[in-house]
């Protein structure tokens, strides 16, 4: 009878939720079609993935903790089926464990909408938001989706963290990535100081400031020609 009882439920719980994403899915395209999203200034390039719930419309919903701006916080990111797909494309290992449960949801027997409850890390893509709904910062519309390189990646570990448990640059990147990258930055440096520019501005500008990277980007360079 218990059983019974926790089925029904759940059947009801999961057309509810159906419900629900139809009628973002449905405000979603009146809006588009409006053209009357209010364009954020800002992008996260990092987020802790909580839920995601999909069926076989053109929507992802992705219950996440991300910080926008200066304040940690949960929120709804809503995506289109394709720049879902850019942001597993985007995510490694993350991204890989994701599109394996999304498949594993789609050859199941599961009532739809899919849901898939986990906890996953993301810090290898930048995604521009824009608000649904002027200042309300409970949903928001996923946008451009673009990769980020690994010294960014590395720049944002202390941040995230102390946002997130578990953070790491992701594995599958090769070291001569990171270097052909430390190399371009030196070689931009070469770029400003054939303009002119003064050392001091000349690496502020090519991001080398720092000594030890500057030092670390001339030999890449060296190198790597």
């Amino acid at each position: 009878m218990q059983k019974n009882r926790k089925r029904e439920y759940s059947s009801k719980l999961r057309k509810l939720i159906m419900q629900l994403e139809t009628n973002l899915c449905d405000e979603l395209n009146k809006l588009n079609m409006k053209n009357t999203f209010v364009q954020a200034d800002f992008k996260i390039q990092a987020f802790e993935m909580k839920r995601v719930i999909f069926d076989d419309s053109d929507l992802v919903s992705m219950d996440v903790k991300c910080r926008v701006g200066d304040e940690l916080m949960n929120t709804t990111l809503l995506f289109t089926f394709s720049r879902f797909n850019d942001l597993l494309r985007f995510s490694g290992e993350s991204g890989e464990k994701l599109q394996l449960m999304v498949s594993d949801k789609l050859l199941s027997n599961e009532e739809r909408p899919y849901i898939i409850e986990a906890s996953l890390i993301f810090t290898a893509c930048s995604i521009g938001l824009s608000y649904l709904i002027a200042d309300d910062a409970t949903c928001f519309s996923a946008e451009e989706i673009m990769p980020i390189s690994f010294l960014q990646q590395a720049k944002n570990l202390r941040v995230n963290i102390k946002d997130f448990n578990d953070v790491h640059i992701d594995s599958k990147i090769q070291l001569n990535q990171a270097l052909q990258e430390i190399a371009t930055m030196y070689r931009y440096y070469l770029g400003l100081k054939e303009l002119n520019l003064n050392e001091t501005s000349a690496r502020e500008k090519a991001g080398l400031s720092n000594d030890k990277l500057f030092k670390i980007a001339y030999h890449a360079a060296e190198s790597i020609k």
